[in-house]
């Protein structure tokens, strides 16, 4: 079976620095599902307006490159199947880098119109310069292109992370390619490739970054090491806090990702931030802070039984149908309830059903469904045959994890 990409994420925050000057986020990220025959292809993608005053509105052009890219490759994905990898090859190096640009030259120069300075200055594609990297996942290939300092890091199944892609013609300085350079200057062509996914793949994820997380890093191994990590926040709100915390520790700069996960072949899952050689703290670039912020925020056991499931969602009802006592005892004895929590450690999915019993928990939408849906038949139990209803159970005689 082809492997399928799921969880795509994506998420900008404004600079600590940015914050403090009153200057609005210069990046944009964006992830979305394309249709398409033969399967959908993902798509991510990653732009950052260069921010200075040569550059004012270049937070409106790292909106408008998102946009308009996901409308060029919508524009080539309705004539070009998925099936055809080499033609994917050649439209990343040459003609979906020409639409962008033309796409983005029109869109900023109707965006000027709209400008109050637009009657007494000429325009000029400088103001909305910015960056843009993108990445399109399709089930049997993955591939890049793009203009700028993005950077993109593979995690295999063992949560080891490497770097795929990079800028290099600027490299050192502060320096970089841009969509508002001439396109024989941009460098596309060089930042371009496409790779086939073998089966089975040892590829669990795809995380694509602006400049500004790499900056917030001491070194490579531990930008890759952070990429490894961040994979693992499923919570959105969590994410959006572990970016603040790397702009607020960090280089202050805006700092945006965008990623997605194979559903297939789930990563072999380590302690968070267990001591390994040569590593000691994360991010020493970051400061403690990073360190002990990921330490602070390492999957919970209710967390980690919640994601067991949704990476399973075919097993949830089988799971929770173990389970129906359960459900019924908490009904009539609420206690149990915080009993079942604190005992998250030896019985997470007693935790996660008590939980559940507050409110829709942090999980997927099938888990949230089933447990409602557990909830509702534990509300309105089958009389039995003779008549009489079972005694519930105790509150000590929650069922062993299945």
């Amino acid at each position: 079976m082809s492997p399928r990409w799921q969880q795509l994420r994506a998420c900008s925050v404004i600079g600590a620095a940015h914050r403090r000057q009153d200057k609005p986020c210069q990046d944009t990220s964006l992830s979305a599902t394309l249709p398409a025959a033969g399967g959908n292809l993902q798509l991510l993608v990653v732009a950052d307006g260069h921010g200075s005053a040569r550059y004012r509105l270049s937070h409106r052009g790292s909106a408008l490159a998102c946009q308009v890219t996901q409308e060029a490759v919508q524009t080539w994905l309705a004539c070009t199947p998925l099936s055809q990898p080499e033609r994917w090859r050649d439209l990343l190096t040459q003609e979906l880098p020409a639409s962008i640009q033309q796409r983005w030259l029109e869109a900023i120069a109707a965006d000027w119109q709209t400008q109050p300075e637009a009657s007494q200055e000429a325009f000029s594609p400088l103001t909305y310069g910015t960056t843009l990297g993108l990445v399109l996942l399709a089930p049997q290939w993955w591939g890049c292109a793009g203009v700028g300092d993005w950077d993109l890091a593979g995690v295999d199944v063992e949560g080891q992370a490497v770097l795929l892609s990079e800028e290099r013609e600027h490299s050192g300085s502060e320096a970089t390619g841009s969509l508002c350079q001439p396109p024989e200057q941009q460098g596309w062509p060089m930042r371009a490739q496409l790779q086939r996914l073998e089966q089975p793949t040892e590829l669990r994820a795809l995380l694509l970054s602006t400049d500004g997380v790499r900056k917030s890093c001491a070194t490579d191994a531990d930008y890759l090491q952070l990429c490894a990590e961040l994979v693992n926040l499923r919570d959105p709100q969590e994410l959006e806090q572990g970016l603040n915390h790397i702009t607020e520790c960090g280089s202050g700069d805006d700092v945006s990702i965008a990623m997605a996960l194979q559903a297939d072949g789930p990563a072999k899952r380590r302690a968070w931030l267990k001591p390994r050689a040569g590593l000691g703290v994360l991010l020493l670039a970051a400061g403690l802070g990073l360190g002990a912020w990921l330490m602070v925020h390492r999957e919970t056991p209710l967390q980690a039984q919640a994601r067991e499931l949704c990476d399973n969602p075919e097993q949830i009802p089988a799971n929770l149908n173990q389970r129906r006592g359960q459900f019924q005892a908490l009904l009539h004895n609420p206690q149990l309830s915080t009993q079942l929590q604190q005992q998250a450690s030896t019985d997470p999915l007693g935790a996660l059903i008590a939980s559940s019993q507050e409110g829709t928990i942090a999980g997927c939408a099938a888990l949230n469904a089933e447990l409602s849906r557990q909830w509702q038949r534990a509300r309105t139990p089958t009389a039995p045959a003779n008549g009489k209803m079972p005694p519930a159970a105790a509150p000590g005689a929650a069922p062993g994890k299945p």
